[in-house]
C-alpha cells in the first residue's frame, strides 16, 4: 500500500490563535460558550485514581483454529484413564453437558476420528475426556500408550444431542449409566448440583465390582458436597466391599471414616424390582441413561413396564469403536456376493462385499468420511444413497426428512445392492 503526500514547500504555516489565562488552565485558548443541550458531560477524577475497564468476555473455544493440549492424565480403573485438556490460548470451553467432542488422533500418517465424551462441567479453561480401553481398540489404546503431558490435538466441534440443556427435564432427575457410559452423566451431575440447587438428583451407576467404578472417588466427594445428590452402585460382584450407609460413618469390613454420606451398593443386576425398590417416586423423575446398548435396552423396557412417561427418558449409547481388523467381522450379514459401490465426487467405482458396512467401504477406497463414534450415534459419517438402498439400524441424528430424502449414517449401515453415494 501506499499514500500519497503534499509536499511540505506546498503547506500553510498555521495560523496562530492568542491564548489566554484562564481558571482552568495555563495555555488554553478561551472556549466558545456551548448551549446547555450540547455541552458534554465533564470527567473529574483525581490523580491516582484507577480507570476500570469494563471486563471483556473470556474467549470461547474454537476447535477450527486451536488445538488441544494435555496437561494431565490419571488412571481411573485398571482399563480407562482420564485425559484433561486446556486450549492452546487458554480458552474456554462452552458445550452442553452431556455432549461429546471428536478428536483427530494420526497414527502411523493416517489420521482417526473418534467421538468421545466429555466428562468435565462447562465454562471451564480445562475439558476433560474420560477414555476406555477397548480390546483391538485402535485409538483408545494409542491414547492411552503413546499421549504425554504437553501433546496436542486437532478436534473437531463439539456437538451431542443428549445434554441436559436441550432435553427439558423435571427438577427430579434419575442418572443411570453403566461402564463408561457414566462419562455423559457425570458431565451432567456435575453442572447441575454447580448451577441448580433445586435439583433433586438420583444416581444409579452399574459396574462388576468396587474397583471397575469410574469416578468412585469423585463421587464420594460430591456426596460431602450436596445434600441433594444421592449415589447408588450395583455391583455384580461386591467381594470385600461392604454397604455404606447414609447414616453410618464407618465400613464394618475396613473401618474406613468418612466424613459426611457415603457410597451406597447393593450386589445384582439392574432389574424392575431393583428399581422399583430403591426410586418409589420413579415417574416423578427424568431418566438420563448412557450405557451398553444390552443394558440399555433393559433399563428402557423396566422403564416402559413401569408406567413411565417416556417423554421424560433420554438415552444415549457410544459403544467404543474397535480397529478396523475387528470392524471387518462386525457385518454379520457379509456374503461372498459382489455390490458395486459408486462415489463420483471422488471418482470411486469399486466391487464390495453384499452386506459389509459401507463406512468401511468408503475408507478403503479412499473417501474422506468422518467415522467419529462408529456406533451410529455422533452423526459425523452422515452421508446420502442416491441410486440402490443400505440396511440401516440407526437414524439417530437423522431428521424424517433427511431419511426420505436417502441421507443415511455409513458406519449403522450394510450394502444390499449396487449403491450411488454423495457426501454432501
Amino acid at each position: 500500500m501506499s499514500s500519497t503526500k503534499t509536499p511540505s514547500s506546498t503547506l500553510s504555516p498555521p495560523v496562530l490563535k492568542s491564548l489566554k489565562l484562564n481558571s482552568s488552565g495555563l495555555g488554553q485558548a478561551t472556549p466558545k460558550p456551548l448551549s446547555p443541550k450540547l455541552a458534554s458531560p465533564k470527567l473529574s477524577f483525581s490523580l491516582g485514581e484507577t480507570i476500570t475497564k469494563p471486563s471483556l468476555k473470556p474467549a470461547v473455544w474454537s476447535p477450527s483454529t486451536t488445538p488441544l493440549v494435555l496437561v494431565k492424565r490419571e488412571s481411573e480403573t485398571h482399563d480407562s484413564m482420564s485425559f484433561t485438556f486446556a486450549a492452546a490460548d487458554q480458552a474456554l470451553f462452552d458445550f452442553k453437558p452431556g455432549q461429546f467432542v471428536t478428536l483427530a488422533v494420526k497414527i502411523e500418517n493416517k489420521t482417526h476420528y473418534r467421538a468421545y465424551s466429555i466428562s468435565s462441567a462447562p465454562q471451564q479453561k480445562q475439558l476433560r475426556l474420560t477414555i476406555k480401553r477397548v480390546p483391538d481398540g485402535l485409538v483408545s489404546n494409542w491414547l492411552a500408550d503413546n499421549l504425554s503431558i504437553g501433546d496436542s490435538l486437532s478436534a473437531l466441534n463439539i456437538a451431542g444431542q443428549f445434554n441436559s440443556s436441550d432435553c427439558k427435564h423435571k427438577s427430579k432427575l434419575l442418572l443411570i449409566s453403566a461402564g463408561c457410559g457414566i462419562t455423559p452423566v457425570m458431565s451432567i451431575a456435575k453442572t447441575l448440583l454447580a448451577h441448580n440447587s433445586d435439583a433433586d438428583i438420583e444416581f444409579l451407576h452399574c459396574a462388576r465390582d468396587k474397583d471397575n467404578v469410574i469416578f468412585h472417588d469423585e463421587m464420594q466427594t460430591l456426596l460431602t458436597q450436596y445434600s441433594n445428590f444421592k449415589v447408588q452402585l450395583l455391583l455384580e460382584n461386591s467381594d470385600g466391599f461392604a454397604t455404606f450407609s447414609a447414616n453410618n460413618n464407618t465400613n464394618e469390613k475396613t473401618n474406613e471414616k468418612t466424613n459426611s454420606r457415603a457410597l451406597s451398593h447393593q450386589t445384582g443386576m439392574v432389574s424392575a424390582d431393583v428399581i422399583r425398590q430403591l426410586y418409589p417416586d420413579l415417574n416423578q423423575r427424568t431418566i438420563f441413561l448412557c450405557g451398553p446398548v444390552g443394558f440399555m435396552k433393559a433399563v428402557e423396557n423396566i422403564a416402559q413396564e413401569s408406567d413411565f412417561d417416556m417423554a421424560n427418558f433420554f438415552q444415549e449409547s457410544f459403544t467404543p469403536a474397535a480397529d478396523n481388523k475387528q470392524q471387518d467381522q462386525i457385518s454379520s450379514g457379509a456374503t461372498e456376493t459382489s455390490v458395486m459401490l459408486h462415489v463420483p465426487d471422488f471418482a470411486v467405482e469399486a466391487e464390495v462385499i453384499q452386506g459389509s458396512l459401507l463406512l468401511d467401504a468408503l475408507e478403503k477406497h479412499g473417501v474422506p468420511v468422518i467415522g467419529a463414534c462408529r456406533a451410529g450415534v455422533c452423526g459425523s459419517c452422515k452421508c446420502k444413497v442416491t441410486k440402490g438402498s443400505v440396511t440401516s439400524t440407526s437414524t439417530e441424528t437423522l431428521t424424517e426428512e433427511d431419511v426420505e430424502q436417502g441421507f443415511v449414517l455409513a458406519c449403522s449401515s450394510t450394502l444390499k445392492d449396487d449403491v450411488t453415494v454423495a457426501l454432501s
